[in-house]
């Protein structure tokens, strides 16, 4: 079996937020991974799907449309994404550990 790269995980991390599909979403975390946001820190696959159903709540389907990756940095088992969701989010960024194909922590800081 290939090595997943961190792309990919970034990749699927993406597009399962972008649709919706959270089911498929936690699959790239694993039972000690560890999502920090301003608000509280989650731990573990249900726990983190469910800070990620709080953040749909707070997605309009006009900020989903403007969803935008203004930069990407990739370094070793490490990510920084920087991204806007107008008019929700006009500045965000997101802090990823990546290891073995699984997001191990994950930091998010919103505006």
């Amino acid at each position: 079996m290939a090595k997943t790269t961190i792309e990919a995980v970034m990749q699927h991390h993406t597009q399962a937020l972008m649709s919706g599909n959270l089911d498929e979403l936690v699959k790239d975390y694993t039972r000690d991974s560890v999502l920090f946001t301003p608000m509280e820190t989650f731990k573990g696959p249900e726990s983190i799907k469910g800070a990620f159903a709080a953040l749909a709540q707070m997605l309009s389907p006009e900020a989903l449309a403007n969803f935008k990756i203004t930069k990407q940095e990739i370094q070793g088992e490490y990510a920084y994404i920087l991204w806007t969701a107008l008019p929700t989010f006009p500045s965000a960024g997101d802090t990823f550990h990546v290891r073995n194909g699984k997001i191990i922590m994950q930091s998010v800081l919103f505006s």
